[in-house]
């Protein structure tokens, strides 16, 4: 796992767990913000801020330099307006993996959406997030980029234990997993490059215990 990882969506509720656990992991993250004060009141002083805008692509190439690896968090809050769906899920992404190959990033890790390829799934009525969403990952799937794509389940949380993890691949599957659990599949990712190149959904399932992650992997088939 390289030293300089980039946290794009560091501040929502899912990339804070990222981001702590980096910082336990000894590793000081790259966060992406618009805003400097409101996001060390979120993630403290400890990480090393860039001022930029998914939304704005020269506003993020600077910040990209030396980085070794990007995780996307991101995610729209809105159906419609300037942050939308279309502006944050697809051309945010857009914005960062383009950052990513002017800098010759090394690896791409993206946080999608379990049900993707399903436009009927009511989560859709929410400004058809779930279409921008998967064109965002078929752009980190063309770009050249070695990527992790994560389709999580519908998202908690509320940590419940150690619970066992449900890896898939064809946008089959159904359930729920905590953000908790989310996180350390990112991070676990980047522990197992030899797999890269992978789509793959993630799901919690009723046992209880420690992810086999090397299995877990090990079962993904791979997209390159």
């Amino acid at each position: 796992m390289g030293k300089n990882i980039l946290v794009a969506g560091a501040t929502g509720r899912t990339g804070r767990i990222i981001v702590r656990n980096l910082l336990r992991m000894g590793i000081t993250p790259h966060v992406l913000v618009r805003d400097i004060g409101a996001a060390q009141k979120i993630l403290g002083e400890l990480v090393t801020y860039h001022r930029s805008d998914i939304r704005d692509l020269e506003s993020l190439v600077p910040h990209f330099a030396g980085i070794n690896t990007v995780i996307s968090a991101i995610g729209t809050q809105t159906p419609v307006g300037k942050n939308c769906p279309k502006n944050v899920d697809y051309l945010g992404v857009v914005n960062l993996v383009k950052a990513a190959q002017t800098n010759r990033v090394e690896r791409f890790v993206l946080i999608s959406s379990i049900a993707v390829t399903h436009s009927e799934h009511p989560l859709n009525s929410f400004g058809n997030v779930l279409d921008w969403k998967l064109k965002g990952e078929e752009t980190l799937r063309e770009s050249g980029l070695r990527y992790t794509i994560i389709r999580p389940g519908g998202l908690v949380d509320k940590r419940n234990g150690k619970c066992g993890l449900i890896f898939d691949q064809g946008d089959r599957i159904m359930g729920t997993i905590s953000r908790f659990a989310v996180a350390e599949t990112c991070l676990n990712a980047l522990q197992y490059p030899q797999f890269e190149c992978t789509t793959f959904e993630v799901i919690e399932s009723e046992k209880h215990g420690q992810p086999d992650w090397a299995e877990l992997f090990q079962s993904l088939k791979q997209n390159c």
